[in-house]
């Protein structure tokens, strides 16, 4: 059987804190089952960090993120980073895979992004609260994946070409002036792109794909 790397999926903390653990063994991921059927291995979060403690050998640390919704912790084992570098008070977003461990559900991370707009706490938080509706209305199995909406893939897309279509890079200016959606959903989408590893910035403002 082949194991496929889940896609780390947008989700609010209330809904991963009231899902249904469920366990795997071998090679296949262990996961949240959400009321409305989502299947959560690897998520992404977006939230304030409202704690953080760091062990002083430096093998464990965790920081406690606030989405407005419920509280999590985000923890590493063996090593203090990325979690050593955040700050009490920032807004941040977290890719990273769904653990368990005497009943407490946290986050592993793999990537961890300081978010400078706080527009886009509101604008994930209204994503999140559309697609719970949707979701109510039209309820998923467990074993059925979540898909992005058609226009999220276009504007993706559309950023993607815009920076492909620069190998030395396009200053993040140029991006809105090129693609027709509201900036805010641009910085997201730019975000995500940076926070995946697809691009990165060889200079401050530049965007580059990898």
């Amino acid at each position: 059987m082949v194991i496929e790397r889940m896609t780390a999926r947008k989700a609010a903390i209330k809904d991963m804190m009231s899902g249904s653990w469920v366990k795997k063994e071998g090679m296949e991921p262990s996961y949240i089952v959400t009321g409305s059927g989502e299947k959560l291995s690897r998520v992404r979060l977006m939230g304030t960090v409202v704690g953080r403690f760091v062990a002083e050998d430096g093998n464990f640390a965790s920081i406690t993120l606030d989405d407005g919704t419920d509280t999590m912790r985000v923890k590493t084992f063996k090593t203090a980073k990325p979690l050593d570098r955040v700050n009490p008070g920032s807004l941040v977003e977290v890719i990273g895979k769904v653990r368990e461990y005497n009943a407490e559900i946290y986050v592993i991370p793999e990537v961890v992004t300081e978010v400078k707009d706080p527009n886009l706490l509101t604008l994930r938080q209204a994503e999140l609260a559309a697609r719970a509706r949707n979701l109510k209305e039209n309820p998923l199995s467990a074993e059925e994946p979540v898909q992005e909406t058609a226009d999220e893939n276009a504007l993706r897309k559309q950023i993607l070409d815009v920076i492909a279509g620069k190998p030395e890079g396009v200053e993040y200016s140029v991006i809105p002036e090129s693609v027709s959606a509201p900036e805010a959903k641009i910085e997201s989408v730019v975000n995500d792109l940076l926070s995946e590893g697809i691009c990165y910035e060889p200079t401050p403002g530049k965007i580059k794909k990898i």
